[in-house]
């Protein structure tokens, strides 16, 4: 009998066409609970998941649980897969009601809240920078007297960089903290979330990245946890941020020496034990510091672009996720030949409008160019607090070399051209 495994689903890179490879990979059957208002594709993406197993479309993510719930009454279940970190509660919530691998509801606070992530880490010992939580203007002399600047401010939760600044004065927090406020009230990730913000001590950047100055002092370390156990995925190196903090993409293998690389994995499986992940995809950041590798965030997902970055490796990180939630072990790649870059290119912070836009159907013809997808168009408005709605375009590129997969990346730039109007004069990117 085929397993079937129900997909709660939101905003994710699990789109129709790779719900159809996993399906036929693992030939299994699927069904989703589907947030229909964060699908990405729309109701077009839905009526291709259909084509695949039911689809049990809720408005609201309080309805996501019990339609899971009810679907379970009348199906069997075999595995449950959130595949957004907006709906991993209640697919915890759902996987511990049927008695299903997962990561227990327990440690869901502390994947989700940056403020109880950082609680835990602290009691387990893992070194984290200096932080508090605000709620408002009042709590700013506190945060201040614990937190030094330059500091970041973000909120407790949050998703893809939004609403994150860089504050060097209190002038700069108050200002930073009542436009963050405002803006994430006005499109939070969930509705009713209250704009609950985290200063965080910004921890420098002058380690650069030890096989290229052109990478960032960053690093996303992909797992994929059975019952406890932890499966090492890979080490992803980052282009720099585009400002303040937009996070600007992946390359994969991370080109680490070894030893620094088994610092940053060690520090990383120290965050998912302090944090509780148990059964299920985990994405740790992890910054090179004087001090050695620390922990940025911990989350209960797969990084949202890495699976992108991982299939022209040849490895199919979202099947392998499924087949983790089915109950059976993951299928690791031995070794990653070549190198992958999915790389997100940013229009500048004080962009109010693209103008023009040029050069990307020949950069797309580059050699090594897998994709080049503009998401902004002529007439749109970027927005710098949604770095979601401010990114240019999406290149995907790979090359056996990790220098040649940068510098075709430079190349790219150079040949796409974008203007923008700014507050005062139009710029050009």
């Amino acid at each position: 009998m085929r397993k079937r495994l129900l997909v709660l689903h939101a905003v994710s890179p699990l789109g129709p066409d790779e719900a159809e490879r996993l399906v036929r990979t693992l030939d299994v059957e699927i069904a989703f609970v589907a947030l229909t208002s964060q699908i990405t594709g729309g109701p077009e993406a839905l009526d291709r998941l259909a084509a695949l197993g039911p689809v049990v479309g809720v408005t609201e993510a309080a309805e996501l649980v019990p339609a899971a719930l009810e679907f379970a009454a009348a199906n069997r279940v075999d595995g449950v897969l959130a595949s957004s970190e907006l709906v991993l509660a209640e697919g915890a919530a759902v996987a511990g009601a049927l008695g299903l691998p997962h990561h227990p509801v327990d440690a869901v606070p502390a994947l989700l809240r940056k403020d109880v992530q950082r609680e835990r880490l602290r009691a387990a010992g893992v070194p984290t920078p200096a932080w508090a939580t605000l709620r408002g203007q009042d709590d700013i002399a506190a945060a201040l007297r614990a937190v030094p600047l330059p500091a970041v401010l973000k909120p407790v939760r949050g998703m893809g960089s939004m609403t994150t600044f860089a504050v060097g004065t209190r002038a700069e927090l108050e200002d930073c903290l009542r436009e963050g406020q405002r803006a994430y009230s006005a499109n939070p990730p969930q509705p009713g979330e209250a704009p609950v913000f985290q200063l965080e001590e910004y921890l420098g950047g002058d380690h650069p990245h030890p096989a290229d100055p052109r990478l960032d002092d960053m690093f996303s370390v992909e797992c994929l946890m059975f019952e406890g156990e932890i499966h090492h995925v890979v080490v992803g190196a980052k282009p720099p941020m585009a400002p303040p903090f937009r996070d600007a993409g992946h390359i994969v293998p991370s080109a680490l020496p070894a030893e620094l690389h088994g610092a940053v994995v060690e520090m990383a499986e120290r965050a998912i034990r302090a944090v509780g992940g148990h059964h299920g995809a985990m994405h740790v950041e992890v910054k090179l510091t004087a001090d050695g590798p620390r922990v940025i965030e911990v989350n209960g997902r797969f990084g949202f672009a890495l699976p992108l970055a991982l299939q022209p490796l040849g490895y199919d990180y979202l099947t392998d996720a499924a087949r983790v939630a089915l109950g059976e072990r993951p299928q690791l790649p031995a070794r990653l030949t070549g190198y992958s870059m999915v790389l997100r290119r940013y229009a500048p912070s004080d962009a109010r409008e693209v103008t023009a836009m040029s050069g990307l159907r020949d950069a797309a013809r580059m050699d090594g160019v897998l994709y080049l997808v503009p998401l902004l168009a002529v007439g749109q408005r970027p927005d710098p607090l949604r770095p979601a709605e401010s990114v240019a375009y999406l290149l995907g590129a790979r090359a056996r070399e990790l220098q040649t997969v940068l510098d075709l990346a430079d190349r790219v730039a150079d040949r796409v051209h974008i203007e923008y109007r700014t507050g005062n004069a139009a710029v050009g990117a």
